[in-house]
């Protein structure tokens, strides 16, 4: 039973709706991959040290945030990790190079991001109210700043383009939570992108959005309301990134799928 929405639910039934069927509905959950897990622990580091710093005022040494990292890491991988059949040979390399990477963003969060940045609230859970939406829309905020800007932070295997940010539905969501909590919009808004590319880089994005962008969130949560209500799940398009067995955990038992694209590669078998 769904009790409230997100941003990251309409994402997955805008991808594929029989994706978020098995999911949300039926209670199929498949783990992340490595990438997700590697942002886990950076994110575990970063929202530690800015709670360390609301409290001191001061950032955490830089072991302290490593250490963090590496461990949220490794507890996120105890809840499992999704590799696709012909990634399976090469999972425990994968998953010790997960750990580097993870260490490395965090190194590259606490050295040239988190100096520049005051703290105001912290992983801050606001509840949304959008009109014509059956249920409540849940927003996490990572990050809001003494200087009112909305900070969301990411981990990427590759730079952002400015048209991903612009693109996002975050944003416009957080901003209005921040409204409805504050009763003013924020300042600014940016993507903090930390970049695991071969020499690690951060990227600063920033965006904007208006009433028109809230218009249009409304209207996506309403069809996906009426869709859920009339049980409607449309699946994905066979051509798209996440049909594919590398991308979706769900691949080899959905009904949308032709028992001809179901082939396990043989070396995984």
């Amino acid at each position: 039973m769904i009790d409230h929405l997100s941003v990251s639910q309409l994402d997955m039934f805008a991808r594929c709706g029989e994706q978020y069927r098995r999911r949300y509905i039926e209670g199929e959950i498949v783990p992340p991959g490595i990438a997700a897990r590697i942002g886990t622990g950076v994110h575990k580091a970063a929202e530690t040290n800015w709670r360390e710093k609301m409290r001191t005022g001061r950032d955490m040494p830089l072991d302290a945030v490593q250490d963090c990292a590496a461990e949220a890491y490794h507890k996120a991988l105890q809840d499992g990790v999704f590799f696709a059949p012909d990634e399976l040979s090469g999972a425990t390399l994968a998953m010790a190079e997960g750990k580097d990477t993870a260490v490395s963003l965090a190194t590259l969060f606490r050295r040239e991001l988190a100096p520049t940045i005051t703290p105001a609230l912290v992983e801050e859970k606001i509840i949304l109210d959008l009109p014509g939406v059956d249920l409540p829309i849940v927003t996490i905020l990572d990050l809001y700043t003494e200087d009112k800007a909305l900070r969301d932070l990411k981990t990427s295997g590759k730079k952002w383009s400015d048209d991903k940010a612009h693109a996002s539905h975050q944003p416009t969501a957080y901003r209005e939570a921040i409204r409805q909590a504050t009763g003013e919009y924020p300042a600014q808004m940016f993507f903090d992108v930390l970049v695991s590319t071969k020499t690690p880089g951060l990227q600063s994005l920033s965006t904007r959005r208006d009433e028109q962008d809230t218009a249009i969130l409304v209207r996506k949560f309403q069809i996906m309301c009426a869709s859920l209500n009339a049980g409607i799940f449309p699946p994905a398009q066979p051509d798209h990134w996440c049909c594919s067995p590398k991308f979706c955990g769900y691949f080899f038992t959905c009904p949308h799928i032709p028992a001809h694209r179901k082939t396990v590669p043989k070396k995984a078998a």
